[in-house]
């Protein structure tokens, strides 16, 4: 076993760690174990970027090529965004609760994929490529944020003055979670536009055409009208509460299938390249 592959298992068991002492820490209203949940989140970050490093230089390119570059990408954004949150304002730090499980299953899956690098091809090698995939990486670090925020919104209206309401008590008041929720889906839905532009630009480079109605890019623009509808909903049609948290709940699914699950369900020009398993 090399040893970025060490070093990722023990990210995975930090991100492992964290997530028990979230369920424990919310579950059992101990502030203690929450915030060191937060810590293991943060501790978790060192290995994975190390392992990402030292890969990076074995392969000669950032992780952005096949299924367990891409995921670990989508990984290390989406705790790294967390932490800094939770580091900001420390009453949200409950609401890892509700993300660090989805990165634990992403990084998970990821450690399951062949590891073995593929080769950046001429035609694919351009400095966009690294812009396309990092405004990737936030965008959909901002839509699981909106996802980890909405479930707690959802969570403590249910229970209205019940357990569950007294166990997450010492979060922002519930229009505050609803705001926040509303801010990180705005940048998400502007990350995902840099996004779907940037790639455009790139696959001229590529394929010598900006839009080809690939699978994944068809898939990334529904992505963005999904995101354009909550939006419209929120600032035109004056939407805000329960429905709307859960807008944001199904919503970020839609983007994982787009980023991770398009290239293996449809035969398409990026598969192996950005969401692809290796072959």
């Amino acid at each position: 076993m090399t040893t970025e592959i060490v070093l990722m298992w023990v990210a995975l068991t930090c991100y492992v760690v964290a997530t028990a002492l979230f369920i424990f820490g919310v579950t059992f209203t101990k502030d203690t174990l929450v915030r060191r949940a937060v810590g293991a989140s943060a501790l978790g970050l060192v290995p994975q970027i190390a392992a990402l490093a030292i890969r990076w230089v074995r392969v000669g390119h950032g992780p952005y090529i096949g299924y367990y570059e891409v995921t670990n990408g989508l990984v290390l954004f989406v705790v790294a965004v967390f932490v800094l949150v939770a580091w900001r304002n420390r009453r949200l730090s409950a609401v890892g609760v509700g993300i660090m499980p989805v990165a634990v299953l992403l990084l998970g899956g990821a450690m399951l994929a062949p590891k073995g690098g593929l080769p950046l091809t001429p035609n694919l090698a351009s400095y966009w490529l690294f812009i396309h995939v990092a405004f990737a990486n936030l965008a959909f670090a901002a839509f699981v944020a909106s996802f980890g925020l909405a479930i707690a919104y959802i969570v403590r209206k249910r229970s209205a003055n019940g357990t569950w309401a007294r166990r997450l008590a010492k979060l922002p008041a519930q229009e505050v979670l609803s705001e926040l929720t509303t801010r990180f889906v705005l940048a998400g839905f502007l990350f995902w536009g840099a996004m779907i532009v940037s790639g455009a630009i790139w696959a001229n480079q590529a394929w010598g055409r900006y839009w080809g109605w690939d699978p994944i890019e068809t898939w990334s623009l529904i992505v963005w009208v999904v995101y354009a509808i909550y939006l419209h909903l929120r600032f035109t049609r004056g939407w805000a509460g329960e429905r709307l948290a859960w807008f944001a709940v199904i919503a970020m699914p839609v983007s994982l299938f787009a980023l991770l699950g398009t290239p293996i369900v449809f035969n398409s020009i990026h598969g192996g390249y950005i969401g692809g398993k290796d072959g």
